[in-house]
């Protein structure tokens, strides 16, 4: 600022110096000679001056241009300028500072993205209306909808029991959520300062696969056990009654009572071994082996095997689903699940005197089977304990049925649920078929 101001005094002086040497040009050529070498030199400091002051000028405008453009790949080039010189070191500096925290931001962001994707939880990212903005392939799934749907709503206002459910969580708090046919997910709601801004994230983990393989763990070994020890004993006393009826005695009235005390004893060995065999069977439930079947046929198929014995119980059962309906699916497994589920539905039925049908339908937009029945409506409090294994809520029965209908579709990966609602009986739905 100083050389500006000596510049403009010594422009003033030299000004003033040659207005008044100028009327005297002839009397005083010396001094008028002396004015006009000193303007030159005054005009030439101003020149250097201007290059001075313009070159920094220049450099804030390149520098400018730069941050304007969010240019950080370009830097300003050194200068003799000595004060030009240390903006441009100090300018290069903080480009190369931000440089590098945008490429280490991107590679962050670039890994956080891959890896919610590759998750095995559900996540779910609102933004600060707390609408949905981003989910994972695994929530999609989760929720049986496509991202379209979820987009730019909030949790309340989309038709899904569990976000539904999520929405009533409180920040912070990990909760277990459990469905009708055993679907059961921990969900944790948080939040994350974007922006100066406060956002939620939702992480849903599906515990139902993970149970159920603890599940397995703990009774399979125990049944092994069991069948192996049953089957010895079973095998050991058919063998040692057959050589007790070789010794049956001759008088007739005694031996028609001991033959008979014999077959009452086989008889219920016979019916342990079945027994065993009956829970055996969910532990060796196959990998399915899967092929194109033909859907429609394999149930018009089933239904008219049954048709006969449901009509002598007057059980009227029906049939709507597409021709031509190809799933992927273990054939021989599919008709074991729904020979399970006619004779479930069977028996329930048996249950009331009159009305007495049975319904399948297939929804071929939504991909979803339901298979109902006019029984008796399930409670709340059955409809939780479902599934569950060796759970029934018949005083006989043994649980098995539902535990390998579980099974087979969990090994199909294909959703479920046994359920009444509003129109009363009992609907099994088997939902995601492929």
């Amino acid at each position: 600022m100083l050389k500006i101001e000596y510049s403009l005094l010594s422009l003033l002086i030299v000004g003033t110096l040659l207005g008044v040497t100028y009327t005297n040009r002839l009397e005083s050529p010396l001094l008028f000679l002396t004015a006009e070498v000193v303007s030159v030199i005054v005009v030439l400091w101003l020149i250097r001056l201007y290059l001075f002051v313009s070159k920094p000028l220049k450099e804030l405008n390149n520098a400018l241009r730069l941050l304007t453009n969010n240019d950080f790949q370009s830097r300003l080039l050194p200068t003799p300028h000595p004060i030009v010189n240390k903006l441009v070191t100090v300018f290069n500096k903080m480009i190369d500072r931000i440089h590098q925290e945008r490429v280490e931001q991107r590679e962050q962001s670039y890994f956080l993205e891959h890896l919610i994707k590759a998750t095995p939880h559900g996540i779910i990212i609102l933004d600060y209306d707390q609408k949905i903005i981003k989910s994972n392939p695994t929530a999609v799934n989760m929720l049986e909808m496509d991202f379209g749907q979820l987009q730019n709503k909030g949790l309340d206002e989309i038709d899904a029991p569990l976000l539904n459910a999520i929405h009533q969580l409180p920040l912070e708090v990990a909760q277990d959520i459990q469905f009708s046919g055993g679907r059961k997910y921990r969900c944790h709601k948080s939040s994350f300062i974007f922006q100066g801004f406060q956002q939620q994230f939702i992480i849903i983990q599906d515990l139902y696969l993970e149970d159920i393989k603890k599940e397995k763990q703990a009774y399979s070994k125990v049944i092994r056990m069991m069948s192996h020890e049953v089957n010895n004993s079973v095998g050991a006393i058919n063998s040692f009654v057959d050589t007790l009826k070789m010794f049956a005695p001759q008088e007739d009235e005694i031996k028609e009572d001991y033959l008979d005390a014999l077959s009452i004893i086989k008889d219920r060995n016979e019916a342990m071994a079945l027994f065993m065999k009956n829970f055996a069977s969910v532990v060796k439930v196959p990998e399915p082996d899967f092929q194109k079947v033909d859907l429609s046929e394999l149930l018009e198929n089933l239904t008219d095997l049954y048709q006969a014995d449901l009509k002598q119980h007057q059980i009227a059962i029906s049939l709507s689903i597409p021709s031509n309906t190809h799933v992927e699916a273990d054939k021989s497994l599919l008709e074991q699940l729904f020979i399970n589920i006619i004779k479930n539905a069977k028996e329930a039925l048996l249950e009331v005197e009159s009305d007495r049908s049975i319904k399948i339908d297939f929804n071929s937009t939504e991909k979803k089977l339901q298979i109902w029945n006019s029984g008796p409506a399930i409670s709340k409090e059955v409809e939780e304990k479902l599934f569950t294994p060796f759970y029934s809520s018949k005083p006989t029965g043994q649980g098995i049925g539902l535990m390998l209908c579980r099974d087979i579709l969990v090994k199909h990966k294909w959703d479920f649920a046994l359920f009444s609602d509003a129109k009363g009986g009992a609907t099994f739905e088997i939902k995601q078929i492929k």
